[in-house]
């Protein structure tokens, strides 16, 4: 896997030189080019001949091709320059666990049923592990996938994830993120779209559109013979026409500048998003249910999403500069370029507006598909569940994934002959790590991702977590009361149906026997609402329910011992009730007691 990252990394380099020199070679024959055309203008003015005029011609044919061809250039070495990128960050987060993409932290919830519990977002998260999307909609879209997942959608997504993870395709994959890594959008871009989209224009008058080409064609030939062969009066038609054309651009230029408001220097942008489209249009090895809908979504009649988006790249950037006088008032009395470019805009809304919105979504769904891909092609050690509705879930070897292999200490937990697990252990002995660890891979599956386990066999259900709470000095609300609040949740939730649920430590607000009591309490009536899950808690008169209930509850716990006076975890989880202690050892041996 690093050896193809790093062979990715050496092709990458390669191309970079390549189109860098490319690049050069063609900025200078451009600037070349250029001051041929300035002295051909200079040669103009002294013969005035046509052959001269012709030349002039064609060096400007050829300076607008090299600018263009200059333009996908450099497109190109871009994007050479973000598989660099990505292929260095890739091996370093293999080799070295080093997190590089965005944390989602701004998607952060202290009151989600299970986000803050286990560490979805925020820095080392399991947002940034997964998450290689680069668009804004890519990360907000990402986040929904964690924060909401749909259990109907799981076969869907783990086909594509095994069909994009594929190793014949990581050059697919990095080809749309490195392009989706120029794009560079924001929140406020596709909030003007979607504005100017549902902003309704008037149609461009139809008696205009024919008087464009004649006062145009009228005036240039007017020019040539007026002032270049000295006919005086076609001077006087010349200035006549000069003077209408001003006076018609003027009346449409305030429209036209309103048209493109929100759209400035857009070019780069949409141009970038045409060629993340077209990558996914010409996507056709990939035969999974859900790339075949993400496709299907492109297409509009016979014209294609991407070619409607370059023809709304190119206008947006020919209106770019109709707000320079000294640009635009040549321009437009010769010919109305901005004009017809209105025109032609106006035309493009009324047909393709009301699918931008829909276009656009398709890239930062692929995104999201692209890091599960990602995910699965960088853990290949990982299984894909099985998926069963008789609400058995088991894992064998499980570990939490963002604990690296090497260091990662896997357990077997089974909840088929028993729905629920009181869990001892003494302090640091990984009680709380267990739990995140059964969570996080619950909620992989239901995202229809692999899962950090050897098999694994799950009921997709909803996630309920109390682990890690907070006061909240803001409202008044104490620790107590957030955690109080966070079991009725849950509750609520049971009774609608059963549901997987992790509670640590409870009711540690209180004093002990208040706790004791009120712990009993919460674990019968979750009996009673038939729950799976686990509870870790350090009371082990707790561990005396299973008595009660032999065929519900089972006791599990992780043993410390003291060896040579240290102290010894083996993270391993075993049958019945933790025996050991070691917090009054701990003390003594940081010199608290």
């Amino acid at each position: 896997m690093i050896s193809t990252y790093q062979q990715l990394l050496e092709e990458a380099t390669l191309s970079f030189k390549q189109l860098s020199q490319k690049s050069h070679v063609i900025g200078t024959l451009r600037l070349v080019v250029a001051l041929a055309i300035l002295v051909s203008i200079y040669f103009a003015f002294r013969e005035k001949s046509w052959l001269v005029a012709a030349i002039i011609l064609l060096l400007l044919i050829l300076f607008f091709y090299l600018v263009v061809i200059h333009k996908k250039t450099n497109l190109f070495r871009k994007i050479a320059q973000q598989k660099i990128a990505i292929n260095e960050k890739e091996i370093a987060f293999l080799e070295k666990n080093q997190f590089f993409s965005a944390n989602g932290e701004e998607f952060q919830d202290d009151t989600h049923p299970y986000s803050y519990d286990l560490d979805i977002f925020g820095a080392h998260s399991l947002y940034q592990y997964i998450n290689r999307t680069h668009t804004f909609l890519g990360r907000k879209s990402l986040a929904a996938h964690f924060l909401s997942p749909k259990a109907d959608e799981i076969p869907h997504l783990q086909a594509v994830t095994q069909e994009l993870s594929a190793e014949e395709h990581l050059r697919w994959r990095q080809e749309f993120m490195a392009t989706t890594a120029l794009i560079g959008d924001t929140q406020g871009f596709y909030e003007q779209m979607e504005q100017w989209a549902a902003r309704e224009e008037k149609a461009f008058p139809r008696l205009l559109r024919f008087f464009l080409w004649g006062p145009s064609l009228l005036v240039i030939l007017s020019l040539i013979a007026g002032y270049g062969w000295g006919y005086e009066g076609f001077k006087v038609v010349c200035n006549i026409l000069i003077t209408i054309n001003l006076f018609v651009f003027l009346t449409f230029i305030g429209k036209m500048q309103k048209s493109k408001l929100g759209f400035e220097n857009t070019y780069h942008l949409l141009y970038t998003f045409k060629r993340s489209i077209t990558l996914i249009e010409k996507a056709t090895q990939f035969k999974s249910a859900r790339f075949e809908l993400l496709r299907e979504k492109l297409h509009e009649g016979d014209e294609s999403a991407s070619r409607s988006i370059s023809q709304l790249s190119r206008l947006l950037d020919d209106l770019d500069n109709v707000g320079n006088i000294l640009v635009s008032i040549p321009l437009n009395i010769l010919t109305f370029y901005h004009l017809h470019t209105y025109r032609k805009l106006l035309k493009w809304k009324q047909a393709h507006a009301k699918h931008i919105a829909l276009w656009l979504s398709v890239i930062p769904e692929v995104e999201v598909l692209h890091s599960f891909a990602n995910f699965s092609y960088n853990n290949p050690s990982f299984a894909y569940p099985t998926l069963n509705d008789q609400q058995l879930i088991s894992f064998e070897s499980l570990g939490h994934p963002l604990i690296p292999a090497k260091g990662r200490v896997c357990n077997t937990i089974s909840f088929a002959s028993h729905r629920f697990v009181i869990l001892t252990g003494s302090n640091m002995s990984g009680k709380s790590t267990f739990l995140r660890a059964l969570g996080v891979n619950m909620l992989l599956a239901t995202m229809g991702l692999p899962v950090c386990a050897q098999k694994a066999t799950v009921h997709p259900m909803k996630l309920l977590v109390s682990m890690r709470l907070s006061d909240s000095l803001s409202d008044g609300k104490s620790y107590f009361y957030a955690e109080i609040n966070r079991l009725r949740t849950i509750m609520e939730q049971l009774e609608k149906a059963p549901c997987f649920v992790l509670l640590d430590e409870l009711l540690r607000g209180t004093n002990s026997e208040d706790k004791q009591s009120g712990t009993f309490r919460i674990i019968e009536k979750m009996v009673a609402l038939k729950a799976i899950g686990v509870i870790a808690t350090h009371d082990l008169e707790v561990c005396t329910l299973s008595e009660k209930y032999p065929d519900t509850l089972q006791n599990k716990c992780f043993e410390s011992q003291i060896i040579a006076g240290e102290l010894y975890f083996d993270y391993t989880l075993k049958e019945g009730i933790c025996q050991n202690k070691n917090a009054t050892f701990l003390m003594e041996k940081m010199g608290v007691i």
